[in-house]
């Protein structure tokens, strides 16, 4: 994130783009209540965001009213968000795979992603339920670079760290659902959604309010 903060020219600017980023757009209203700013004040920046080309706005129709403006990041505004570099690792897979055969280099992703669901267990206490474990589960990933939320009972993420190894590696998708689906004790759907320039990927599988349905989710 650290490109994002030097491009702009001010911390509000930062915070405004960091919530676009952690969202599929929103209006100054909603913006202002994320941050605890004015409205005016957002609005400023939203304009200057706009000016620059890190921002868009469209008019969303509602069902009664005026149309809200709306602001999403542009590709220059993506663009703050450097994707991590993961040159050296997929480098490292592919030379297992040409030394060791076909299966070296998901033998060895698979055993990452098996370190990374103990050290993810290790935070999360044993008998805690699925809203429980979604908060940890949220904290953790948020604060390794992933934007992290949680959303309508699923574990929401806007950036993607692995992005590079895992369109080298597919199945490394595969191996990251199943790690999230253990840390959270229930299976759950690796979704991507794009809508223009946003993407986000989502973890889908229960909703926290509803223990039957995370009982039921569990049994099969």
């Amino acid at each position: 994130m650290r490109k994002a903060k030097q491009e702009l020219p001010t911390r509000s600017a930062f915070a405004v783009a960091d919530e676009l980023k952690r969202s599929s757009g929103l209006a100054v209203g909603g913006i202002a209540a994320r941050l605890g700013m004015s409205y005016m004040g957002v609005k400023a920046q939203c304009l200057a965001l706009e000016k620059s080309g890190h921002i868009t706005s469209r008019n969303q129709h509602r069902d009664s009213g005026r149309p809200q403006l709306i602001y999403r990041l542009t590709a220059r505004g993506q663009g703050l968000y450097r994707k991590d570099d993961n040159s050296l690792a997929v480098s490292l897979l592919y030379e297992a795979r040409n030394l060791f055969g076909a299966s070296a280099a998901e033998k060895l992703l698979f055993l990452h992603f098996q370190k990374r669901t103990a050290e993810y267990l290790k935070t999360i206490p044993p008998a805690a339920g699925p809203e429980e474990r979604l908060a940890a589960l949220v904290a953790r990933r948020d604060a390794e670079g992933h934007m992290a939320r949680e959303e309508n009972g699923s574990l929401v993420e806007s950036h993607v760290p692995l992005a590079g190894l895992i369109e080298a590696f597919p199945t490394a998708a595969g191996m990251e659902e199943a790690m999230i689906s253990k840390v959270l004790g229930v299976p759950v759907t690796r979704l991507v959604e794009s809508t223009g320039e946003h993407y986000q990927i989502r973890f889908e599988a229960f909703r926290c309010g509803n223990v039957a349905d995370s009982r039921s989710l569990s049994a099969k």
